[in-house]
């Protein structure tokens, strides 16, 4: 692809995003520019351009990825500010509004918002991205493309991306979370750790893959495994009475809660 790509920060989602698109070859490596003050997180990417600088990257660069904390923005959109005309600034901080970056950048500066997770190191990510207005389609696609090295993109209104980030940026700690509760139930019950979550993990990746490939509704595919009178019908009662459900819900609700928080609370 031609063009040049900066990424200010490269931590556990920046570096994923980076890798996955230096190993699709979606870019070369001398013309990725990466920037971070935290010297260990470029060791992974010594055939780029790498730094501290963040206005070098941005001089470099046409599409600049910004993967700092959501706390951190201000003060790096004000660094970088001066020198982000005509180009496109990439999202992926939580809570971090276009409006409130496109306000700390020069009007001419186009802003594009990224919700993705760290699947997407594995090829298997899912990313929002806010819809494009006023975005020339040049930058718009290569985010596209971007994030489409490591998974699926859906395009969704902006006032959609916290609760995107419930079913997805941080829904991928739920199942971590699921995964470890039934290895530990595993092992309790005489099944060797290792084996109780290769287990866990296959089932998992199973049903997955039967969710997206079958064409059936969740709820569908739950009624074919839970016949009646059978062990998975008794989990289930198990599940409604101590408040499964509304467990994940309530989840689902603080984490989009949270999102919308982040960036008030800087």
């Amino acid at each position: 692809m031609d063009g040049h790509l900066g990424s200010i920060g490269a931590g556990h989602m920046g570096g994923a995003i980076l890798r996955a698109v230096l190993d699709a070859g979606l870019y070369p490596p001398p013309s990725v520019h990466i920037s971070s003050p935290v010297p260990s997180e470029l060791e992974a990417f010594a055939q780029c351009d790498t730094g501290s600088d963040n206005a070098a990257v941005v001089n470099a660069s046409g599409l600049i990825l910004l993967a700092t904390r959501p706390q951190q923005v201000p003060g790096v959109l004000r660094e970088i500010a001066p020198h982000m005309s005509g180009k496109c600034l990439l999202s992926i901080a939580a809570g971090v509004t276009v409006s409130s970056i496109r306000a700390l950048l020069p009007p001419d500066a186009y802003v594009l918002r990224v919700m993705p997770n760290l699947p997407l190191a594995y090829g298997a990510g899912a990313a929002v991205l806010a819809k494009p207005e006023g975005v020339p389609e040049g930058f718009a696609g290569q985010a596209r493309a971007i994030f489409e090295c490591g998974g699926i993109v859906e395009v969704l209104d902006e006032d959609l991306i916290n609760a995107s980030t419930a079913l997805g940026g941080s829904a991928v700690a739920y199942f971590f979370r699921m995964a470890a509760v039934m290895r530990a139930w595993g092992e309790r019950n005489g099944i060797p750790a290792d084996a109780a979550l290769n287990i866990a993990a296959q089932t998992m990746l199973g049903a997955s893959k039967m969710l997206t490939g079958s064409g059936k509704t969740p709820g569908a595919l739950a009624e074919s495994v839970a016949v009646p009178g059978g062990t998975t019908e008794a989990a289930f009662r198990a599940f409604d009475e101590t408040g499964f459900d509304g467990a994940l819900i309530a989840g689902l609700d603080a984490c989009r809660d949270r999102g919308i928080a982040l960036y008030k609370s800087c």
